[in-house]
């Protein structure tokens, strides 16, 4: 008992330690607005975090060199703090996991903002926190790597005790929740984030907060399990007091009673992760869009076609597609230069997008050639709608040429076809239609 009365203790000590360096740190940079950002400048505090925590603690170069590890690291990983420093992180993992997480280093190094995500590694739920140390010049120079293992929940109250006189320096909202759905104790940052005061929220139920239904539909299931022992990871979007939505990781923590395996309540850690779900956002956006045209390129015409197909099997419903081609583009671009031929393409497309719906699928096919794929379309349908698309292109005025004709091919989807064969006949009624003069729509 004694010996864990002085860990405390030493604990305790580190954690005055490191109020009185976060103390300095305001008095020396009073124009900084956000603790954190004061924390992650300061080497020093740096390493305080590192040998105040639990978690695996590593301070890195740009090129991931190892340079500084925490006692919890040597533990760990079973090395000694010698056969770890100097050596390349990714060193000590499969080559597949090295292009994938320098990923991550790279997007801090960019960014020079905290990234924290999730990793799975030979088994293990890993939660990893990077933060960008930076120099005088507002360089990256190290990076301070934290990572927690999520598949091991033994937090008993004590624990929790000391642990929020940690996280009250950080942003992340954190609240203890009992078996009967009570606010227990929360952190700083879950009051900032709810717009409450701790008296609003301390010994009152979730459903009294935040309502039935965010209870029902949001964490009811997951709380529920946590309680049965069980640790849970959830990503959610939530809308919040200030008018906000975010994207938050939870981490639902069973809380045992001490020395029992019997749960008395759950911690729920909450990060903000709506940054890296909108570049998630934003990347699959860029894979399946024509950054001309700003429709879909080809990629997402063949994958929406698979779906369609599917669809269009199951349910035996019409599908349909017209391809059109810009009549004597090759000259325009020889006479007028490039920059005009991508004008004309930009004003074609807003021609098109005029005639169809929402629920059709537009995508640049390559060059100056287009694809509409038509769900719940007949071929009559089609045809009369490649017809009225060629008037509208037809009677537009483009910048700088003036006038502008396409030509036009339409086919059905047929019980033997394959998206292969179905693309390639539309491809021939479109070449009839050049064929036999342009400027004219060939249904096949």
């Amino acid at each position: 008992m004694k010996s864990e009365d002085q860990s405390k203790e030493v604990l305790i000590d580190k954690i005055k330690a490191l109020e009185e360096e976060i103390k300095r740190l305001k008095d020396r940079d009073s124009k900084r607005i956000h603790t954190e950002k004061a924390l992650i400048r300061s080497k020093a505090t740096a390493y305080a975090f590192m040998n105040a925590t639990s978690d695996l603690a590593v301070l890195l170069n740009t090129r991931g060199i190892i340079l500084e590890v925490n006692e919890s690291a040597v533990r760990r990983v079973g090395k000694s703090v010698g056969d770890l420093t100097g050596k390349c992180i990714f060193d000590f993992f499969p080559r597949e996991f090295k292009d994938f997480r320098n990923g991550y280093i790279n997007i801090v190094q960019q960014t020079k903002e905290p990234l924290r995500y999730q990793d799975e590694y030979k088994g293990l739920t890993l939660h990893v926190c990077i933060y960008p140390l930076l120099n005088e010049e507002e360089e990256v120079e190290r990076l301070a790597v934290f990572v927690s293992d999520n598949t091991e929940h033994r937090y008993n109250e004590e624990k929790l005790y000391i642990y929020s006189q940690i996280i009250s320096t950080i942003r992340e909202p954190v609240a203890y929740i009992d078996k009967n759905f009570k606010f227990r104790k929360v952190n700083d940052a879950y009051l900032k984030i709810y717009q409450k005061q701790k008296k609003e929220i301390i010994g009152r139920s979730i459903e009294k907060i935040m309502g039935k239904d965010f209870i029902e539909k949001k964490i009811k299931w997951n709380m529920q399990k946590c309680l049965t022992g069980q640790g849970v990871q959830q990503q959610e979007w939530f809308d919040f007091p200030d008018g906000k939505r975010r994207c938050m990781y939870l981490n639902y923590y069973p809380m045992f009673a001490k020395g029992k395996q019997i749960t008395t309540g759950v911690v729920l850690n909450s990060i903000d992760i709506t940054k890296l779900k909108e570049m998630e956002e934003e990347l699959k956006r860029l894979s399946i869009t024509d950054q001309l045209t700003q429709i879909y390129n080809r990629t997402k015409f063949h994958q929406a076609l698979e779906e369609e197909i599917k669809r269009q099997r199951r349910y035996e419903t019409d599908l349909t597609a017209i391809m059109l081609d810009i009549d004597h583009f090759k000259p325009i671009n020889d006479t007028y230069g490039h920059d005009v031929g991508d004008k004309i393409l930009v004003s074609l497309v807003e021609v098109v997008k005029e005639c169809i719906r929402e629920t059709d699928i537009f995508s640049r096919w390559g060059g100056e050639e287009f694809m509409v794929l038509l769900p719940h379309t007949s071929l009559d349908n089609a045809a009369r709608l490649a017809e009225r698309i060629r008037v509208k292109v037809m009677e537009n005025n483009f910048e700088v040429v003036g006038s502008v004709t396409c030509s036009f091919g339409v086919s059905e989807l047929l019980p033997e076809d394959t998206d292969e064969t179905f693309t390639k006949r539309v491809d021939n009624a479109l070449y009839e239609s050049k064929r036999n003069g342009r400027n004219r729509v060939t249904v096949i």
